[in-house]
């Protein structure tokens, strides 16, 4: 399976897959930003991200009411802030005067962007209805020039979005448990780059399997540094954690085949 058939800037085809896998050690990505030392998804968590040397972070997108794409997990305030409104009541102006525990409000995905533009890759997760369109408006505006961008989401449909909007950035899905029958099957049907089990366990026979049918491999977040080393002992392509110290030890020695 080629992990894209669209050709053009930033198309990840067979050959490129098999360049990521030869990386000296997967990509590090703080989830939510560094989510274990500041407010997550907030720009400080980013901020520590890259100053944490992570390769990406990964982060969730709503849209507000004015359709701008806002970087938050939940659908509503209530985590966040302790108010139970939904983001899409909201204009961006609004939820950038909400604090979210950084003495900032909700970042705008854009903000985000000019954040990390030439110092962290950004992977964004689609979460509310829309997303993957509004991404892939975002990135024909010019919006992620020269940034490394990664789109996924469990929602499959927002996946094809993306796809439809922006069909060059690369596009992972997110799965629940499945088998790898299921998720090459899927990861076919969009194209998709990268493969993203959040389940346990991930074992070698999995990897392999998806690696056979040309997928880059994602694994489920982990704040235990064992867990990280073994995730990297698998040969997966990309770990993530809430804390970039679980991330920072591992090196060539701990990456499988």
């Amino acid at each position: 399976m080629q992990a894209s058939d669209v050709n053009g800037p930033g198309t990840f085809t067979q050959r490129s897959v098999n360049r990521e896998r030869s990386r000296p050690r997967p990509w590090t990505v703080g989830h939510r930003g560094a989510s274990a030392l500041a407010p997550e998804n907030s720009l400080r968590a980013f901020e520590l991200a890259i100053e944490h040397g992570l390769d990406l972070a990964e982060l969730d997108v709503h849209l507000s009411r004015d359709g701008e794409l806002m970087v938050i997990h939940d659908a509503d305030l209530t985590h966040v802030a302790g108010r139970p409104v939904n983001v899409a009541e909201l204009t961006a102006t609004e939820l950038g005067q909400v604090d979210v525990g950084d003495g900032r409000g909700v970042p705008r995905l854009v903000d985000v962007f000019e954040l990390a533009h030439g110092c962290l890759g950004v992977y964004v997760e689609l979460k509310g209805p829309r997303t993957g369109a509004a991404l892939g408006e975002l990135v024909r505006m010019g919006a992620a020039e020269g940034l490394e961008l990664i789109g996924g989401s469990f929602h499959p449909e927002l996946v094809a979005e993306l796809r439809e909007a922006a069909p060059a950035i690369p596009r992972s899905v997110l799965f629940p448990r499945r088998t790898v029958d299921e998720m090459v099957a899927i990861c076919r049907s969009l194209n998709a780059t990268y493969a993203h089990p959040c389940f346990r366990p991930v074992d070698h026979a999995m990897v392999e399997a998806l690696h056979q049918a040309g997928l880059l491999v994602m694994t489920p977040h982990t704040n235990d540094p064992a867990e990280a080393r073994e995730f990297a002992h698998l040969g997966v392509d990309v770990i993530a954690s809430d804390d970039p110290r679980v991330l920072a030890g591992l090196s060539e020695s701990d990456v499988g085949p």
